[in-house]
């Protein structure tokens, strides 16, 4: 009898370590629900992979980062060096600097390192074929974040080389940013704001964006791009705007400084601009909280690193096979009414174990 229930205790014990580290990998579980009225392309996507049942095997993931000085980028990094050490494995982190040289030279190094599996956000994705080819051919499993957009069936030269991709809801995103434009200013002629560098997933939020804004009532009147991906750029930026189009009342930025910037902008032109961010970052929280921005679109940096991660330890130890093509993190849209009811992405962390 006694050793019955010492065994029907140690089952139970196993059972709530495995419920435990498979709440850890599933990041967040499936994140936050598709928003009510978006019917887009990412509307019926997977937000998660399957948790492996068999974890523990040692193993050197590569990972890449776009721009590590970026917060949100920065959170991404740091979940998915929390989920490869809940797994057993080692996480070799590298930082692209926005530079689709550095990100070519980045990949080389790994390869070379004879790393397992490799996680990357392609910057210039043409100029890693090359280098995905090869890491096909020497059984690297490549797991992308925004590898493609707008279709699950796009044909494109780096595809085929990709084993999965977590796309961070890009449609969603542009979707959610009009949506809150739409309620704080109807009818608004917005200028948009990109980024100063070639990096298609930005060039495609800023397509939907005007995609969404045209199909919900508001006009775009135009695009300037932010040359240093931070706040001073997103003011000069929205000056170029504020200067060109005199009847401006709306400015969507790809990203919070972006956004912060076009604010400094329009009280520098004594302009009145309703403004919407995206990102979610500390600074853009803030920001919603004082009034600076109408909105902004929290992301979800803490499900695309384990989400990613997930995927190559899958694919390094031949589990859930195959995987889905496209996984899909929906974003969360952040106004005054539930800024305070935003979790901290390094409490996530935090429970990543």
């Amino acid at each position: 009898m006694l050793h019955r229930r010492i065994a029907a205790a140690l089952t139970l014990i196993v059972a709530a370590v495995a419920l435990a580290v498979a709440a850890s990998a599933s990041g967040r579980a499936g994140g936050v629900p598709t928003p009510k009225g978006y019917v887009g392309v990412e509307a019926s996507l997977p937000t998660g992979y399957k948790v492996p049942k068999k974890m523990g095997k040692a193993c050197t993931i590569g990972f890449q980062n776009p721009i590590a000085g970026n917060e949100t980028l920065h959170t991404l990094q740091l979940a998915a060096q929390a989920q490869a050490k809940a797994l057993g494995c080692k996480l070799i982190a590298l930082d692209d600097q926005t530079q689709p040289d550095k990100q070519v030279s980045n990949m080389q190094q790994l390869l070379a390192q004879n790393v397992d599996a490799i996680i990357f956000y392609p910057l210039d994705p043409k100029a890693t074929v090359p280098l995905l080819k090869r890491a096909k051919a020497k059984g690297v499993p490549v797991v992308a974040i925004d590898g493609t957009f707008g279709s699950t069936k796009a044909s494109v030269p780096y595809l085929p080389y990709l084993s999965t991709q977590v796309w961070q809801g890009r449609d969603i995103q542009a979707f959610l940013q009009v949506q809150a434009m739409v309620k704080a200013h109807p009818k608004a002629k917005v200028g948009l704001i990109g980024l100063g560098f070639p990096v298609p997933a930005l060039k495609y939020l800023n397509a939907r964006e005007a995609f969404w804004g045209k199909k919900y009532g508001l006009t775009i009147v135009g695009k300037q791009d932010n040359p240093s991906d931070d706040i001073t750029g997103g003011q000069k930026a929205a000056g170029g705007l504020v200067q060109r189009y005199p009847d401006m009342n709306g400015v969507i930025g790809y990203n919070d400084p972006s956004a912060l910037g076009a604010s400094i902008a329009a009280r520098t032109a004594g302009r009145k601009v309703t403004i919407v961010g995206c990102n979610g970052d500390s600074a853009g929280l803030s920001a919603v909280k004082s009034g600076k921005l109408a909105a902004t679109v929290r992301v979800d940096p803490v499900g695309w690193g384990t989400q990613t991660v997930v995927a190559a330890y899958s694919l390094i130890t031949k589990q859930n096979l195959p995987l889905p093509k496209i996984v899909v993190r929906p974003a969360e849209l952040i106004t005054k009414a539930n800024v305070g009811k935003a979790a901290s992405w390094s409490a996530q962390i935090k429970a990543i174990k």
